[in-house]
């Protein structure tokens, strides 16, 4: 889909932008020339900054738990199920 007629440049431009680093119009106005003839798509450029209805930038939140160092080829039991409701045997390998 284009989002600048002007400058014929495609939401797959602007999200390559976006994914490389770009966190304002500004950004995208030096990189891509979005919004700089009509203006006309500069509403529609910000939806994919970070924030933005169609952005595609995550916030990445760290998962890492503390795990107590074990024997090497150890077996943990754990009394609780899994999402699928099968018994979890987590090994952990030193």
């Amino acid at each position: 889909m284009y989002i600048c007629v002007c400058n014929a440049i495609t939401e797959r431009q602007v999200r390559a932008s976006v994914d490389a680093g770009a966190t304002t119009l500004s950004d995208l106005q030096f990189e891509l020339g979005v919004a700089t003839c009509c203006g006309c798509c500069a509403a529609t450029a910000q939806e994919y900054l970070p924030g933005g209805r169609c952005s595609s930038v995550c916030n990445v939140n760290s998962v890492a738990m503390d795990v107590a160092p074990a024997a090497a080829g150890a077996v943990v039991e754990t009394d609780a199920p899994a999402a699928n409701g099968f018994p979890v045997r987590l090994v952990a390998a030193a």
